[in-house]
């Protein structure tokens, strides 16, 4: 057993000063601003801030990697970088592509998910597809898109042995909304909506049919009007989580105070939504079978239509505060919102009895140290 001594502590509830967080095994014992007794070893972390280790519930990878078309062994090294951006536990996101080249995602995926040690935790896979609308596929292949089929799915999801945690549909197409009652009804898994052409009350429809998340809010649906409130008045007023990309190149800032406002920081999730270029230069990168270039840090398909992000998680949080967000906001943002999404109960925040996923920031808000299970992590990235 030992403790992490810091100047402040960020709890779900409050921020406590010079406060104390003791870990015993992997797991969160206690959180007090008294000094714990009995404990082997006291680490101090003077003038920094104890946060939870953020949960990126959309990446399609970073540093080189790309979840759909790399390896295992790639996939691995992306894992232990990744807790250098803050990231300690992440859903990988599979492009909407072939059925034979997402089947084979979903096996490299698994197989890293086995592995532990130093590396950011696999909690699950995120299908972004391939149930979309191809006039608002955005990044997404068209010639893979398809009618959503329970066949197809219940293939993917009994071979991800009930990892397969959540799925990108868009609601409009040929049998939508009985997709996503369908999967919502027999499978653990959520639904989000995303790259569609919803209206209004298309997407209420999904939401009261069991959809719990919008992907990429603003980017890849039907926007807003006064007349026809489409896919984005939907998120923004009904009772759903609401994914942003805070990177101030798919949002300008006064959509973020707009998103913020409307559905609070329980409700608003801070995702990166990155590819293979993230964490990296300027260059040509893959983002599945595409090949995406980046420049001055904007990642394009060669159309000119923005193809996923190079932000990352610790980055996604510095701008969240120059957007106008709390620190202890902007940090539930990225920690225990998605992980309420996901219905996660033991990650995403520092409360006894929670894994001790942990990050230490100085007041410029980088990232000393990560902790995963209560283990310091090398310095990796």
């Amino acid at each position: 057993m030992f403790a992490l001594r810091a100047s402040a502590v960020l709890t779900p509830s409050r921020i406590l000063k010079e406060a104390y967080v003791t870990v015993e095994g992997n797991r969160i014992v206690n959180v007090s601003e008294e000094k714990p007794k009995d404990v082997g070893e006291i680490y101090r972390y003077d003038e920094h801030i104890i946060s939870p280790g953020f949960v990126d519930i959309h990446t399609h990878g970073g540093f080189g990697v790309d979840i759909t078309y790399s390896g295992s062994k790639e996939i691995s090294e992306l894992s232990k970088i990744l807790p250098s951006t803050g990231v300690t536990s992440y859903f990988p996101s599979v492009m909407t592509e072939s059925p034979e080249r997402m089947i084979n995602a979903l096996r490299n995926i698994i197989e890293v998910s086995k592995s532990r040690g130093g590396s950011s935790r696999i909690l699950g896979i995120h299908l972004e597809g391939p149930y979309l609308n191809k006039s608002r596929c955005g990044a997404q292949p068209k010639e893979h898109i398809r009618k959503p089929s329970f066949e197809e799915f219940n293939g993917f999801y009994s071979l991800s042995g009930g990892m397969l945690k959540r799925i990108t549909v868009a609601p409009e197409v040929e049998n939508g909304i009985e997709f996503i009652e369908g999967i919502v009804g027999k499978y653990k898994v959520k639904v989000s909506l995303g790259h569609t052409d919803a209206t209004y009350e298309q997407t209420v429809r999904a939401i009261e049919a069991g959809a719990n998340i919008i992907t990429h809010l603003y980017n890849g649906m039907r926007g807003f009007h006064h007349r026809e409130p489409g896919t984005v008045g939907a998120a923004l007023t009904e009772n759903v989580y609401a994914e942003i990309i805070l990177d101030f190149i798919h949002l300008h800032p006064a959509a973020v105070k707009l998103a913020v406002k409307c559905k609070g920081p329980d409700k608003t999730i801070l995702v990166t939504d990155s590819i293979s270029g993230a964490g990296l230069g300027d260059g040509a990168y893959a983002l599945g079978s595409q090949t995406v270039i980046v420049k001055d840090g904007v990642a394009r398909l060669g159309d000119g239509t923005l193809a996923g992000s190079t932000l990352t998680m610790i980055r996604a949080v510095q701008n969240a505060l120059k957007a106008g967000i709390s620190l202890k906001d902007a940090v539930k943002m990225a920690s225990l919102t998605p992980c309420s999404a996901m219905g996660i109960k033991d990650a995403g925040k520092i409360s006894r009895g929670c894994r001790a996923d942990l990050i230490v920031l100085d007041k410029q808000l980088r990232i000393i140290d990560t902790y995963i299970d209560g283990a310091r992590c090398e310095k990796t990235g």
